[in-house]
């Protein structure tokens, strides 16, 4: 049974991933392959549908759910997928509490959020893939942690509010700030996402806390991605930077992209792996296992993309075209793209983190 989705990604992500069979601005039909992988051995898979379910506490929307299962299913009628919608902290309590009582919990976890996994730490449990030689680097920063997607950040603006000059960068933006007082927006620091982004940007870019001292007096700060994009189309702000990749399917399905524009963050995109784990003593630790393999084969990573997400894998960008990471690194250049990392300094940066950005505020 699932909780009520409160993600901070997008309030409307439904029309993403119901009207994510055409791939960005290019037209291009993504068409799913919904075979079984030949990879997975049939020894798995029969103990996987003896257990006949896998349960994810996840952060991903329900509407993805709703997206991919019948496609799994497809390949593994005998499986039944039961998500869980939690935010990170909200995930990492309960799977905690759960274990220390003894109950039954979540076998397999997926989300966005770096400090979900700096938390679990020692509730993962450590597997080696079939597909981990097929992966890039980024997506197997642990034994066992695997990223199934990877999702881009984009700047989202109003097109009235730039007519013909239309910001391709964050330093675009910072430009525009002193007459924009207000209304530029991105995450909050208290959204995890939002905060990872705004870390690695720190990290990677010797010039981010100057970028960062320009745009902070003229943002302000929200914990929800759809309330963002709404007042942007509405032109209660101009411009919003560390925007979901998962935006680029929902403007032309909804009639938004006469209002609204989009572009890759060209001085540094950073990227948000959605990353995947079994739990250690998962009930149904096969299908768990089944169900993560799966997710990264190339045929569960076309399904993936279908459904709205980024793949990770460079063989299914063909399929997968500006849903993919490789395409998004064609576009930009490597050099450009800053992946979020599983680094636990990132939290233990965030109070001094938050007291500079709060300074660079003016409060």
């Amino acid at each position: 049974m699932r909780s009520v989705f409160r993600s901070a990604t997008l309030g409307v992500i439904a029309g993403v991933l119901l009207a994510a069979c055409s791939s960005g601005d290019t037209g291009q039909q993504i068409v799913a392959d919904t075979s079984a992988p030949s990879e997975i051995t049939s020894d798995l898979v029969s103990k996987a549908t003896a257990e006949g379910e896998v349960v994810v506490y996840t952060n991903s929307p329900d509407e993805l759910w709703d997206a991919l299962i019948p496609q799994f299913e497809k390949a593994y009628p005998g499986i039944k997928i039961s998500p869980v919608s939690l935010n990170g902290p909200e995930l990492v309590q309960r799977l905690l509490s759960e274990k220390k009582s003894g109950v039954s919990t979540a076998d397999l976890v997926i989300d966005s959020s770096p400090s979900t996994f700096f938390n679990l730490k020692d509730s993962l449990a450590e597997r080696t893939s079939v597909f981990d030689a097929q992966l890039p680097e980024y997506a197997k920063p642990w034994p066992g942690v695997y990223a199934v997607s990877a999702e881009p950040s984009i700047i989202v603006y109003n097109k009235a509010a730039f007519g013909e000059d239309q910001p391709a960068s964050l330093a675009d933006l910072a430009a525009t700030a002193g007459e924009n007082r207000g209304k530029l927006t991105t995450y909050d620091i208290d959204s995890e996402n939002g905060y990872a982004q705004m870390w690695t940007l720190a990290k990677d870019r010797e010039d981010a806390w100057k970028l960062y001292e320009q745009l902070a007096p003229s943002t302000r700060y929200e914990l929800n991605g759809g309330s963002m994009t709404q007042k942007l189309a509405q032109g209660e702000y101009v411009a919003g930077y560390f925007q979901s990749g998962l935006v680029r399917g929902l403007l032309k399905p909804n009639g938004l992209d006469s209002v609204l524009g989009w572009s890759y963050e060209s001085d540094g995109t950073t990227v948000v792996p959605r990353y995947t784990s079994v739990v250690q003593g998962a009930a149904h630790s096969s299908a768990a296992a089944l169900l993560q393999d799966y997710l990264l084969s190339a045929p569960g990573q076309t399904v993936a993309c279908s459904s709205g997400l980024t793949a990770v894998r460079d063989d299914v960008a063909e399929t997968c075209g500006d849903f993919s990471v490789k395409s998004v690194i064609d576009q930009v250049g490597e050099e450009n793209i800053l992946m979020v990392p599983l680094d636990e300094t990132m939290s233990s940066d965030k109070p001094s983190f938050a007291a500079r950005l709060t300074k660079a505020r003016g409060q």
